[in-house]
């Protein structure tokens, strides 16, 4: 009986690819996760050389959104991250603090 690594879908009619991803899943793993994880990672460099405060917010929930989606993909080990998954969340979370105080 196959069972998705991520949307832990599982039964006799479920197939999974070589991943361990059903058809649902399998789709924005091979289609969109890479340009989100190209927005997480460009959003990173941005963060690093930016100065002002709107754009900076702006690039955080940018960053936070393709997080977000990539998140279950980290977990399960089948996307490699800038950073850590919990440092990059402590990361995330200073940099929003940092830049909603100014």
């Amino acid at each position: 009986m196959a069972k998705c690594k991520i949307c832990q879908v599982k039964g006799f009619a479920i197939e999974t690819d070589i991943n361990g991803l059903c058809s649902d899943c399998a789709t924005y793993f091979y289609t969109s996760m890479q340009d989100d994880l190209k927005i997480l990672e460009q959003s990173i460099a941005a963060l690093n050389r930016i100065n002002h405060p709107a754009a900076a917010l702006g690039r955080l929930d940018a960053a936070e959104q393709a997080l977000q989606r990539i998140r279950p993909y980290a977990k399960a080990g089948l996307v490699k991250l800038p950073m850590e998954l919990p440092e990059l969340d402590a990361w995330l979370k200073s940099m929003t603090e940092q830049w909603q105080e100014e």
